[in-house]
């Protein structure tokens, strides 16, 4: 019993319990909204605002939206999925248009064409907006720039050639690309030292802050890693030491209190798996670090949580898409160069493009030739689960990564196995 309550902080008891009720509440709240709105909304003027990057084909233009006003109140405030028919580009960053609107799984869809734009809203440029401006005058390189519009200011992938986008999906490493806990944590670090004391912490607070409200859109991911940094630089300044663990539940709690409609987001899910997984890897591996010399630690951890990252996230992916087991081996490799680009990237965007852009340049190419190079050596595996499946692995495996030590850690893995089987018979 005595062991049994030492592993199982009353701490992590709490948090947890804190996130099973927060997962209730927002259950409850998206089963009223679902009632409440109808699978057909009708038509009607809206104002939006473009949160995305603007996609064109055949068929004009589709962009993600936040409905800001208009003749469908139950709307206002919500995320929605604009296509724009006949149009070659948007018409301004907000404008109003008369569209019709549908609701799919808890997703509003605005269909509309360039005709029935009404009125242009302008406004000025925002930060985004010149440090990408700046950002395009200073790379040469198009599928650099690309890179950076999706990997620094968190554009969607659809920004990059199809020739690199099929070798990210390829080798699995398109989570690489996602605006995360990594660029924040960077932004910090450079920031934390360069004020002594808690002025550093001040620092690093406000360039966090401004990178996740001001440069990217405030998706999921970037929420959750800005909810645990802010917290966790709270907690430093009060002299004690973060429980990585209990921030990961209650910043979760927070988020679905906020947005119940990101219980069913793939995005909140990934991240939020991905990140208990890291953590949970890495506690409770004394015995094995001290079975090896120092300096091999960094190349065994890498390898480590890439390993178990991908366990946490598989099940999640394969309810939607095929999996890649070889991005456990392609994404520290690929990371070795990410690093210097993402950190030189960050002092870049603190520097507003005024360092010499070469490094950039061929860090960026050196990426994306890598990145081809090894989806020559890639496969997926087919491996279909339900919804169901994939939150029954997850609530087998991740308790055993919680509570099993060193190498037995690798038994989480065992929960997958017969699924797995299961795809290969």
């Amino acid at each position: 019993m005595v062991y049994f309550e030492n592993i199982l902080k009353a701490r992590h008891i709490k948090h947890l319990l804190l996130f099973f009720l927060a997962l209730l509440v927002s259950f409850l709240r998206v089963e009223k909204e679902e009632e409440y709105l109808s699978d057909d909304l009708g038509s009607g003027s809206l104002v939006v605002f473009v949160e995305g990057v603007p996609q064109a084909d055949d068929r004009g233009i589709k962009v993600k939206v936040r409905l800001l006003d208009g003749e469908i109140p139950e709307l206002y405030g919500k995320i929605g999925y604009l296509t724009l028919f006949g149009a070659e580009d948007i018409p301004s960053k907000s404008f109003e248009v008369f569209g019709h609107v549908k609701v799919h799984n808890g997703r509003i869809f605005i269909s509309s064409s360039w005709k029935d734009v009404k009125k242009i809203i302008l406004l000025g440029e925002t930060q985004r907006d010149k440090l990408i401006k700046r950002m395009e005058e200073k790379i040469e390189d198009k599928d650099v720039e690309a890179l950076l519009l999706s990997y620094l200011f968190g554009a969607s992938q659809d920004v990059m050639s199809f020739e690199y986008q099929a070798s990210f999906w390829r080798t699995g490493l398109l989570h690489i690309l996602v605006v995360s806990g990594f660029h924040l944590t960077l932004i910090a670090l450079i920031l934390r030292y360069l004020l002594p004391g808690i002025y550093g912490f001040f620092l690093a607070l406000f360039g966090v802050s401004w990178y996740a409200f001001f440069i990217v859109p405030m998706d999921p991911p970037v929420l959750r890693a800005y909810l645990m940094l802010l917290f966790a630089i709270l907690i430093r300044l009060l002299d004690r030491r973060p429980d990585y663990l209990s921030l990961l539940f209650f910043s979760g709690s927070v988020i679905l209190f906020l947005y119940p409609e990101y219980l069913t987001s793939y995005s909140f899910w990934l991240s939020f798996i991905a990140t208990l997984y890291l953590i949970l890897s890495g506690t409770n591996i004394d015995d094995i670090k001290s079975s090896m010399p120092e300096r091999f630690h960094p190349i065994f951890l890498s390898f480590w949580s890439s390993f178990f990252a991908f366990l946490g996230t598989a099940s999640i992916v394969s309810t939607f898409s095929l999996t890649t087991p070889t991005s456990v081996i392609f994404t520290p490799i690929v990371g070795i160069l990410f690093v210097p680009f993402t950190a030189y990237g960050i002092l870049e965007l603190l520097t507003f493009f005024s360092l010499p852009s070469f490094p950039l340049e061929y860090l960026g190419k050196a990426i994306l030739s890598s990145v081809s190079l090894l989806s020559y050596m890639s496969f997926t595996l087919n491996t279909p689960l339900s919804v169901k499946e994939a939150i029954f692995i997850t609530l087998l495996s991740a308790p055993m990564l919680y509570f099993l030590k060193n190498w037995w850690k690798l038994l989480a893995g065992a929960p997958l196995m017969p699924f797995l089987l299961r795809s290969l018979l």
